[in-house]
């Protein structure tokens, strides 16, 4: 720990890193336990966390849960029907916290729901692409669980980027480059305007990559892959130093338990990485993807 602090103090960013990819499943009953965490953070120079929330009207626990990992620990709503608290420790964070709506179970009128939860206090998108059980996350697909069709299913993601765009909110968007690259591409090219973060490196680097060099606005972070980071740091160095205008620090972390975020800190640093380096990837290109979001937060 004492060595990833020292390296931020030489770096002159201690007070100032941003998380851009973090999880609720956290109750407005643990508001104490959160500012605690929140304290920590800030005691090693991470300033915001950009945290994502669900929203459920219409599923019960056992059609809720079918698009969750079951390794989540859910220490919030049962029905993971999460906006109120999530925007109550908003409030409470005084900035700290940037409040992403996670819009997997949304339901009906796309754009009138999401300018609903934007103007209660949502300051960007979460998104996680699950048209089958598929996915890396070996999870329900979406158009399973709602009833619908493929088809259909795009067409409301569709919805949800042209919101995104007409509106300026950066979006979070959870999908893996490599079984689904025809999409990535249809999005990006439909949606050139739109900051969006695609986590995890795209699930695979490789197929990733291509996606970085030709859109100038998407933006990704390594949440998911310390042990990956731990094992081969060379080859994770060597490609945050090639994409390092647009790799962000995300760690995945849950609202109740930062310490992830920490690991990550620690991990990060622990690559060797140039001072520069380090600075647009803690601080640089966070505050490009987040813009006001940053600015926008519950007071």
């Amino acid at each position: 720990m004492g060595g990833s602090e020292t390296k931020m103090r030489e770096v002159g960013i201690e007070s100032a890193i941003i998380d851009v990819h973090a999880h609720c499943f956290t109750s407005k009953a643990l508001a104490g336990d959160v500012a605690q965490q929140l304290e920590r953070l800030r005691g090693r120079g991470i300033g915001h966390v950009a945290v994502a929330g669900m929203v459920n009207d219409r599923f019960d626990a056992e059609q809720i849960w079918g698009l969750v990992p079951d390794w989540v620990d859910n220490r919030g709503d049962a029905l993971f029907d999460e906006a109120s608290d999530l925007l109550a420790h908003a409030r409470h964070s005084k900035g700290a916290i940037v409040p992403l709506l996670d819009t997997r179970y949304l339901w009906g009128d796309v754009q009138a729901t999401l300018a609903r939860y934007v103007e209660e206090g949502f300051c960007g998108i979460k998104g996680i692409y699950l048209p089958d059980s598929g996915n890396d996350l070996g999870v329900k697909g979406v158009p399973d669980t709602f009833g619908i069709t493929v088809a259909q299913y795009r067409r409301r993601e569709w919805e949800i980027f042209s919101f995104a765009e007409r509106n300026n909110l950066t979006v979070l968007y959870h999908i893996d480059a490599r079984r689904y690259g025809d999409i990535v591409t249809a999005l990006l090219a439909d949606f050139p305007k739109v900051r969006i973060n695609i986590p995890h490196f795209g699930i695979g680097r490789k197929a990733f990559a291509p996606f970085l060099d030709r859109y100038p606005n998407v933006f990704t972070d390594f949440s998911g892959l310390l042990s990956h980071m731990r094992e081969n740091p060379a080859s994770y160095r060597d490609f945050i130093v090639e994409y390092q205008d647009r790799v962000c620090f995300g760690s995945d972390a849950i609202l109740y338990k930062v310490a992830g975020s920490l690991q990550y800190l620690d991990a990060l640093c622990d690559l060797g990485l140039p001072a520069e380096v380090l600075r647009k990837v803690c601080v640089e290109n966070p505050r490009r993807l987040m813009g006001n979001a940053l600015h926008g937060g519950i007071d």
